[in-house]
């Protein structure tokens, strides 16, 4: 792997991790009371960046 694949694949690993705990978070919120996350982010968007990143750091793993 070069250098600049490895920085991109560490960036994306921590950001992947980051949003999977915000989701994971904001789901339990949600849960506990409604409409507490949603009146302020839209999680849909959050989501598809989610899946975005999830999809990078498969990609540039070799």
């Amino acid at each position: 792997m070069r250098l600049t694949n490895q920085i991109i694949y560490l960036i994306a690993c921590e950001l992947f991790y980051a949003l999977s705990a915000f989701l994971v978070i904001s789901i339990i919120l949600e849960l506990i009371h409604p409409f507490l996350v949603l009146a302020y982010i839209n999680i849909s968007y959050v989501l598809i960046f989610w899946l975005v990143v999830g999809i990078v750091v498969l990609t540039c793993k070799e």
